[in-house]
């Protein structure tokens, strides 16, 4: 089967997936050679080996290969394509009698010494008209200058501006931005070498086809309302570039494509700027764009004499192979980076800015002038984080993004969008302190368990916005982890609720979702509100009706079929079928027929319908999970296997979403689980401290009892804001403002988290309902709704019922808990020894690897939300308070 993380959009994944089985030492011994270009996949083979090369072709490709005997070719391989037209690679088997070849070596360097001109010297590309985007690119003469940063920058000014982006990563040799998007974006949908190596097989001089499947594919890439394309999908085969831009330039009658193929890119996306991170240096990775006069070239340098005269060089080098010679060619700019503010206005910072100026007489003449930007140095941007979210974080909080937006006025203008008003609660309201308490207490008792949640409304998170916006224009293939109490089922609820999966989408904040996919929830909980039960039936009825088909399985079918199943002794690959056959059966397909699955694959395909299967409920289906090999199989199929396939479905009819605890998905899955559950992360059901918060404020503007805002603005919020917001809800303190007491938001937080700085929603809505109820018949706290000690007094009954909760979920952390318990209460008492609680090695790794506890020194220590719960005591030396552990927590995270 084709590796997971390669998709066949060209002859260059084709051949991918031949290296790889090379680099396995599984080369079979009658296959000779192999040569793979645009046109077709040529296989040399030794004679009589006709069938068993098909044979082994069809196992390598499944499900993309077919076997073609009218077309003078042996088959074909289906590759991504658009759904109009669909796009294969044709396979020719020569038989040879000949050895195989020894690889000859080809010493290379790819850098040039000089920039070499794209076209003959006079010659100029068209001007594009106004309704395509403009192109901005980011270059320096050397690396470490600050230009992705400064470009990250920009494309959030831009943003801010009102501009819609598409950000491109141009750097193939040393992708910045990229490896960013490791952790939010671990699966990208395509890249800029797919591009590159897509445009230039394409037999259509201006690529259409290619840049049509591109902007397809980019819809699952917009990212912060930025489309991103990355230098490649996995960072991990960066280093390996089938397809350079100097490549596609040779080989296109138009010089110029490579700009001219990204400017198509932004105008089918509908984008107003399409902005490059470029390769530092003298490379043909750059220049096919800075050498384009109607590119918006942004130039980034430093005060460093190497940095300020390569800069000058290369400008003059501009002025005379692609000078802005008519009045539409912009000017460059520059961009003078980590200047500190001292030296502003020295002499060293005059001089330095006049060898630039200097070099750019040539290109723009005497009465022109260049834009230069300054920059300022900030230690925050020295050292950037290695996350998407934590760098924007970081920009936005400093003053880069302030400093760069003069490059606005060089673009055509956007109209500046007003900023709302500040959330504020009227003092005049008529609802009284009472009723806000009796209304928040009786809206939460209802929202504690998602099995009795009533409300169709639900907060569209960060992991949910992620799994919306990265699937608005494909049925969604991933596996949501999530721990008791994180929201699966609640999650699970939502979507079925919305019965297809573009209205939950648009629900959970996803802009332009073009996706129509009905929902099928195959499995469900079983110990769950009856409601759950007859609402997934009625889903199940309406998605089989839509697909025209009848007589669907209940689910209590497909469980007892899986559960007989389990005596079998099935591999993954026969309980992949098992699983795809149930998935058709629940819409009625082909009922009870093997083979169901891959037939209800190719029917939707040929119908062009989409189906979206939920499942939820598999700690119900497989209670012995943690012993029973025969319950880990089909579970490591489900959430591997099944994955893995229906992501290599042509034209991906079929998606999947699977809703799934840690700890199961850690036993299932025995090779490369921290790597299956990294490339799934950015959906993962966890809640930060500002993401806490978020559901605070939405739970309580969704009650009344404060007034709602939009939903947008909740969602931009920073932790600050949010904390400000629920003032009236909490106070400032646990105290009157003047007190010594800890602030309210930050004590919450660090009361209901766990050591390895987790929080469960569960808890959170557990807290707000039990403090709510001790809250109703104050008449001392005028000031807010949850007085503190209805706060504090409610912490005993959450720790409480959070391990009851887990004991029903996690059996090793049950049994050192019963452990615990049997201990003398006068030994249970924080900071504690390893000896002193006469627990083993392992037990203490459960402990820690669970957030329980955390070690300072020879010291243990124990978090409130588990402390209360377990009866442990703080001893009289020293005390620690809950902020002091919380401090302690995430000095030893950091």
């Amino acid at each position: 089967m084709i590796p997971l993380d390669i998709r066949l959009y060209t002859w260059v994944d084709v051949e991918e997936v031949l290296l790889r089985i090379q680099e396995q030492g599984n080369w079979p011994q009658w296959l000779i050679w192999v040569r793979a270009y645009w046109d077709s996949l040529t296989i040399g083979i030794s004679p009589g080996n006709q069938a068993e090369a098909k044979n082994w072709l069809r196992e390598v490709y499944d499900p993309r290969f077919r076997i073609d005997s009218e077309n003078n070719v042996d088959g074909f391989i289906i590759l991504e394509s658009l759904q109009r037209v669909e796009k294969t690679l044709p396979i020719i088997l020569e038989e040879t009698a000949e050895d195989p070849p020894i690889p000859r070596l080809i010493p290379s360097l790819a850098r040039p010494g000089v920039i070499v001109p794209n076209r003959q010297d006079g010659e100029l590309p068209p001007s594009f008209s106004a309704d395509f985007p403009s192109i901005v690119a980011f270059h320096s003469f050397k690396g470490g200058v600050g230009r992705t940063t400064n470009a990250l920058a920009f494309a959030q000014a831009l943003t801010e501006g009102g501009y819609s982006v598409l950000l491109v990563d141009g750097d193939m040799e040393a992708p910045g931005i990229s490896w960013l998007l490791e952790q939010r974006l671990p699966s990208p949908p395509v890249s800029f070498a797919d591009l590159l190596a897509l445009a230039h097989g394409d037999p259509s001089p201006e690529a259409i086809d290619s840049v049509q499947l591109v902007a397809e594919r980019l819809q699952s890439a917009l990212i912060d309302n930025i489309y991103i394309l990355p230098s490649f999908r996995s960072n991990e085969r960066f280093s390996s570039l089938e397809i350079r831009p100097e490549h596609l330039i040779q080989g296109a009658k138009n010089p110029f494509i490579l700009t001219q193929i990204l400017a198509d890119l932004g105008k089918t996306l509908g984008v107003d700027v399409v902005l490059v991170d470029l390769r530092a240096g003298l490379s043909e990775l750059s220049t096919g764009l800075i050498l384009d006069p109607r590119i918006y070239r942004v130039f980034v340098t430093t005060l460093s004499g190497q940095s300020i005269s390569g800069t000058a060089r290369l400008i003059e080098l501009l002025g005379k192979k692609a000078p802005s010679a008519r009045d539409t060619d912009p000017l460059p700019t520059l961009i003078i980076s980590q200047v500190p503010d001292e030296v502003q206005n020295t002499d060293l910072f005059s001089n330095q800015e006049r060898k630039l100026l200097e070099s750019a007489k040539p290109f723009i003449g005497e009465d022109l002038q260049l834009l230069r930007v300054i920059t300022g140095f900030a230690d925050s941007l020295q050292v950037l984080p290695s996350t998407w979210e934590e760098v924007i974080t970081k920009l936005k909080r400093s003053v880069i993004v302030d400093s760069v937006r003069p490059l606005l006025d060089l673009l055509p203008k956007k109209s500046s969008q007003d900023i709302e008003e500040s959330l504020l609660i009227t003092e005049d309201s008529p609802v009284t302190l009472k009723s806000q308490r009796e209304t928040l207490r009786d809206f939460t008792q209802k929202r504690i368990f998602a099995e009795t949640a009533e409300a169709k409304d639900f907060l569209s998170t960060i992991p949910l916005r992620h799994l919306a916006s990265d699937n608005r224009h494909q049925v969604p293939i991933t596996v949501v982890v999530g721990a008791k109490g994180s929201g699966k089922t609640y999650t699970f609820l939502q979507i079925i609720r919305r019965e297809n999966w573009q209205t939950f989408a648009e629900d959970a904040c996803a802009t332009q979702v073009q996706i129509n996919a009905f929902i099928c929830p195959v499995l469900a909980p079983i110990n769950s509100d009856k409601a759950i039960s007859i609402l997934a039936a009625e889903v199940l009825q309406k998605t089989a009706l839509a697909l025209s088909f009848n007589n669907p399985l209940e689910i209590y079918q497909i469980r007892d079929y899986i559960r007989n199943s389990y005596h079998l002794n099935l591999h993954e690959g026969q309980w992949r079928e098992r699983w795809l056959d149930v998935i058709a059966w629940s819409v009625g397909f082909q009922p009870e027929e093997e083979g169901a699955g891959r037939a209800l694959a190719e029917h939707l395909l040929h119908t062009q319908q989409r189906l979206l299967v939920v499942i939820d409920g598999l700690e119900d289906l497989f209670q012995d999970f943690a012993k029973e090999e025969n319950q880990q199989t089909p579970l490591r199929a489900l959430l591997q296997e099944v994955p893995e396939w229906l992501g290599l479905l042509p034209g991906r009819p079929l998606g999947i979403l699977i809703f799934v605890r840690r700890d199961m998905v850690l036993a299932a899955v025995r090779q490369n689980a921290a790597q299956m559950i990294a490339r799934y992360e950015p959906y993962a059901l966890k809640w930060n401290r500002e993401e806490a918060l978020r559901l605070v404020a939405w739970i309580t503007m969704q009650s009344k009892i404060i007034p709602e805002t939009d939903i947008e603005k909740l969602q931009d919020m920073r932790e600050e804001e949010l904390t400000q917001l629920l003032v009236p809800l909490w106070g400032k303190k646990l105290g009157s403002d003047t007190s010594k007491e800890a602030a309210s938001a930050r004590f919450v937080l660090a009361a209901l988290s766990d050591f390895r700085g987790q929080i469960q929603s569960r808890d959170l809505v557990r807290l707000l309902n039990l403090s709510a109820k001790a809250s109703v018949n104050d008449t001392r706290w005028q000031d807010r709704i949850l007085v503190p000690a209805g706060i504090k007094g409610a912490l005993p009954e959450c720790s409480t019922e959070k391990i009851k909760e887990i004991e029903l979920e996690n059996n090793a952390l049950k049994d050192v808990f019963t452990k615990l318990r049997d201990i003398l209460q006068e030994e249970r008492k924080i900071p504690f020894a390893r000896e002193q609680l006469r627990l083993s090695v392992e037990e203490m790794k459960i402990l820690e690897e669970n957030g329980v506890i955390i070690r300072e020194k020879d010291d243990y220590y124990m978090p409130e939300i588990f402390r209360l719960g377990l009866d442990f005591t703080l001893t009289a030396v020293g005390r620690p308070a809950i902020m002091s552990l919380a401090r302690r927590a995430a000095r030893q995270g950091s």
